[in-house]
């Protein structure tokens, strides 16, 4: 889930997906490039800062749920942890890995709803949390970049025997592929979808869509180019790139581009996991994952 510098400016932002006790979390933040033109990227450090909403008088009362409890590690440019059971903060960008970014992981000890808590930082940082996770029955999108993959979490419930649907909607012309897990079965694969076939074998597009993959790992195995072959929905064509798989949209705007895709429940594993390949600059997506029925 993405948050901008100037959302996590002065009060911070509400925390925008629910974070599920005893899953990681991984906090990403980055420093943008520096428009000024003095120097390529923003310089110094900063502090994030995770904290509890507070009651309407400023404090936690007894029945505040103690959301910055749980476990800490920093990975990369995050140090100095201070850290109670309702509000935690890291120091950032010093001996970093990567100039100009900093990482640490949460597991938190219960879970955390949707806007229980405030982040923030300081020193003008992006900031990206993975994965996301979010109830069923509510969307889930991605606008511009390319993320390969977005990490997404919806929960459904312990019920067996039930279908799920899940309405996904990509760029007219640049396809993005949907693989799904639950109790760490894959479910569903997508391949490469989208409803124009400007970047199929012949199309202009093709050339944007194989170079966005080159080099990358399949999340079948491999680095692209693979090996002619494979089945459906996964055919690697001659040129050793994926096949884009066109859809006939649902219906008319402003869900032109959505399609679905419905796959059986059959565990009592509740938490479905996501991933969502959008290797092509510009890509742009979204995704509703239906309650089971």
């Amino acid at each position: 889930m993405p948050y901008t510098a100037d959302e996590l400016k002065g009060a911070g932002h509400l925390l925008k997906n629910q974070m599920l006790s005893g899953d990681t979390y991984t906090f990403t933040l980055y420093r943008p490039k520096n428009q000024t033109g003095k120097s390529e990227n923003l310089s110094g450090s900063g502090y994030f800062t995770f904290e509890t909403v507070r009651d309407s008088n400023g404090f936690y009362p007894a029945s505040t749920g103690r959301y910055a409890s749980g476990t800490k590690t920093a990975i990369s440019g995050s140090n100095t942890l201070i850290s109670s059971p309702y509000i935690f903060s890291y120091e950032l960008n010093t001996n970093s890995n990567t100039p100009q970014t900093s990482s640490f992981e949460f597991i938190p000890d219960v879970d955390i709803p949707v806007s229980g808590a405030y982040l923030r930082a300081t020193g003008d940082y992006d900031m990206y949390i993975s994965p996301e996770t979010q109830d069923c029955g509510r969307q889930q999108q991605f606008q511009g970049g390319q993320n390969y993959p977005t990490q997404l979490q919806s929960i459904l419930g312990s019920s067996t025997g039930t279908n799920v649907t899940i309405s996904v909607r990509t760029g007219t012309s640049i396809p993005d592929r949907w693989v799904l897990t639950l109790g760490g079965t894959q479910v569903l694969d997508t391949g490469y979808i989208c409803p124009s076939n400007q970047a199929g074998i012949g199309q202009p597009g093709r050339t944007n869509f194989t170079q966005s993959l080159q080099g990358r790992t399949a999340p079948e195995g491999g680095t692209y180019p693979l090996a002619p072959g494979g089945t459906a929905p996964n055919i690697i064509e001659s040129d050793g790139y994926p096949r884009i798989n066109t859809f006939i949209p649902d219906g008319p705007f402003p869900i032109q581009d959505n399609t679905t895709f419905t796959f059986a429940k059959n565990t009592v594993a509740s938490v479905l996991n996501i991933s969502v390949y959008g290797p092509q600059t510009g890509t742009f997506w979204t995704n509703t994952v239906a309650c089971p029925v």
